[in-house]
């Protein structure tokens, strides 16, 4: 009789997975039926997944099937023929780590990472990291609209643990990916959590996957005050994914301020840029829409 085990995929290397289902470890491969899946996708599984597993050993097996995905965050892949990347899946946050200082305080940045997060029925999380290096209540003031459209917004300090109590609040008891550029701090954020995590994620490494490739670029990890998080690489570049079942509308997703002053203007298909009788432009006129932000909608709606 062939048992079939249900798992969840804790580290991807497009090649073999890293899963771990009750309680055993598991290196596994993809059935070749389901790699039709990568028509579209750079990678069929990642981490987050849930999956079917037939076990062949002790420490190996195959994925039958992947369940049905609850959330995602993913991007547009670089290159030439650009595919959809998901970076993780079946996440209640993304928390948005930014660092405070310069050159990566960069909103344009940002509203693009909250936008892929909406869409993928992913809650954002704001957090402004090395708050210690910068002046606080500038960038404070700079957070207000997105505090005001309830976006939580954590300000952090993973040197002085300024805010960390406030980042464990949202980890606990749920399943969270920190995204951002390199050199924000995430994997600092992570420690400052919990300072032994690296060692714990180390040893198991050693022990299930020694003598094996598996070259990862992130790993879900189960934190002690509950839940799992998971710590994504560096990204250049972020650009929105865009696909048949979205359309320019979709971006208002990320821009609610605005999107209720358009159901005012003049003309149903209003681009907001040349259009008479723009609601939108007139409010920025006024100074009641931030021209960062009006000027961000426009960006990401002429990529769409």
């Amino acid at each position: 009789m062939i048992t079939i085990l249900i798992g969840k995929v804790l580290r991807a290397s497009g090649v073999q997975y890293h899963v771990y289902s009750g309680g055993q470890h598991y290196i596994c491969t993809v059935r070749g039926k389901l790699r039709k899946g990568l028509a579209t996708t750079t990678n069929l599984l990642s981490v987050g997944d849930d999956v079917y597993i037939t076990p062949v050993s002790a420490e190996q097996a195959v994925i039958e099937r992947i369940a049905e995905r609850r959330s995602k965050i993913s991007r547009r892949s670089p290159g030439r023929e650009p595919k959809e990347q998901i970076l993780a899946v079946n996440i209640d946050y993304a928390v948005i780590v930014m660092a405070a200082v310069a050159p990566d305080f960069k909103k344009n940045r940002l509203d693009r990472y909250c936008e892929a997060s909406l869409r993928g029925k992913v809650k954002p999380v704001i957090c402004i990291n090395k708050i210690d290096l910068a002046d606080e209540e500038f960038i404070r003031r700079e957070m207000q609209i997105y505090e005001k459209l309830g976006n939580p917004v954590l300000y952090t300090s993973a040197r002085t643990r300024h805010g960390i109590d406030d980042l464990v609040d949202i980890l606990r008891g749920n399943v969270s990916v920190l995204v951002g550029s390199s050199g924000v701090g995430k994997s600092s954020l992570i420690n400052a959590v919990q300072p032994d995590l690296a060692l714990k994620t180390n040893a198991l490494r050693e022990s299930f996957l020694k003598g094996r490739h598996t070259t990862t670029s992130a790993e879900l990890v189960t934190l002690d005050i509950g839940g799992m998080v998971l710590d994504t690489p560096g990204l250049r570049e972020f650009a929105l994914w865009q696909d048949s079942s979205n359309d320019a509308r979709d971006i208002m997703l990320s821009f609610p301020e605005i999107e209720q002053l358009s159901r005012h203007c003049k003309f149903r298909n209003c681009s907001h840029q040349h259009e008479p009788g723009c609601a939108v432009k007139q409010a920025v006129e006024r100074g009641e829409i931030e021209p960062a932000r009006y000027r961000n909608l426009i960006k990401l709606t002429g990529e769409h």
